[in-house]
């Protein structure tokens, strides 16, 4: 049992399912194995197993909510992505501040990484239900692809969980 087993990724109304194969690749190479989408795009998902190869158990267990309330419902602790830098009314992190901080709170229960949408992120009613918003430090050009910031996320809680593998 690993400390990755409490980590749940998020994603809010994903609009493409490259992004959604794309972070089931991430998240098999990095040991996570939940992922919740909210009114995700229709997709297939034999197609995103084939993107995303040898993930078909991680396919499998993806599950679907119609609202974002209900798919953090039973997560103790919630950091959201955000490519801009917001008003200050959220703690902020980087994903390697936010990753220790996930594994402190991992013993306690589910803990989520919540991405938005790939053209407007997410809005500020979802960012009030988290109680860490991370920021991704990037040039001045702070859009990353959806699937590009769920690795860089977890590939800080891997490290700091110690699953690192050579």
């Amino acid at each position: 049992m690993s400390v990755l087993d409490q980590v749940v990724i998020v994603l809010n109304e994903p609009q493409d399912p490259i992004n959604i194969a794309a972070t089931i690749r991430a998240m098999k190479n990095m040991g996570v194995s939940k992922l919740r989408l909210v009114n995700p795009v229709q997709y297939d998902p034999w197609r995103i197993e084939g993107i995303a190869h040898g993930t078909r158990d991680l396919v499998d267990q993806i599950t679907h909510f119609d609202s974002l309330q209900s798919a953090l419902a039973d997560c103790v602790k919630v950091a959201a992505f955000a490519g801009k830098r917001r008003a200050v009314r959220w703690a902020l992190a980087t994903p390697r501040e936010m990753a220790v901080q996930l594994i402190e709170t991992a013993a306690d229960g589910k803990v989520a990484l919540l991405f938005g949408q790939e053209d407007h992120g997410l809005p500020n009613e979802a960012l009030d239900l988290a109680q860490l918003l991370v920021h991704i430090p990037t040039t001045e050009h702070s859009s990353l692809n959806l699937a590009q910031a769920v690795m860089v996320a977890l590939y800080e809680l891997h490290l700091a969980a110690g699953d690192a593998t050579r």
